[in-house]
């Protein structure tokens, strides 16, 4: 089955406003991770699947963008673009301790594998990281965050929480 999207060209007129030159996709993803189309909920997660895939951010604008077919627009987030819904932790060979994390990304099939080195703690002790090859950032859901809270350890001498994976400690940040 071929799913074909329909987003504004460049240049093209979409919406009220333009960021740029850019014309709006007219999607906005609220906090939980729900897709909108011009008020309406975008149910048909392989449409969803598709355009998550060919997200990016403009670095010099903050602005989020698809490029998909040679066009491009920009969504308006709430928060984040891409949300986790679940974690699981994957055990070394031996039994001890963590070799990685596993993510799940809301409107995606495969797992991602967190780095750790991209967890930071943000407004009311909200869980981020980046994931994805574009290193988008991604909100933790409060199921995920609590998941992902069963490996968290505490270094009562430095005051810090972190995650040990691979024999490795990793400290999670603070925004």
């Amino acid at each position: 089955m071929t799913t074909e999207v329909k987003m504004n060209g460049p240049g093209e007129k979409g919406g009220p406003s333009f960021a740029g030159g850019l014309a709006p996709c007219q999607i906005f993803i609220d906090q939980q991770g729900d897709w909108y189309h011009k008020g309406n909920l975008m149910f048909r997660q392989d449409i969803v699947s598709l355009l998550c895939e060919h997200l990016r951010r403009d670095e010099a604008s903050g602005l989020f963008i698809i490029r998909l077919g040679g066009q491009e627009c920009y969504l308006e987030v709430e928060d984040t673009p891409v949300v986790i819904t679940r974690v699981e932790g994957e055990t070394k060979k031996d039994g001890k301790g963590l070799e990685e994390i596993l993510l799940f990304v809301k409107h995606l099939e495969e797992p991602q594998v967190l780095d750790p080195t991209t967890l930071w703690q943000g407004k009311d002790n909200v869980l981020y990281c980046k994931v994805f090859p574009q290193r988008l950032p991604a909100r933790f859901l409060r199921p995920a965050y609590y998941q992902l809270a069963r490996f968290v350890e505490e270094d009562s001498q430095q005051g810090k929480f972190y995650l040990n994976v691979a024999g490795s400690r990793y400290y999670i940040g603070r925004s």
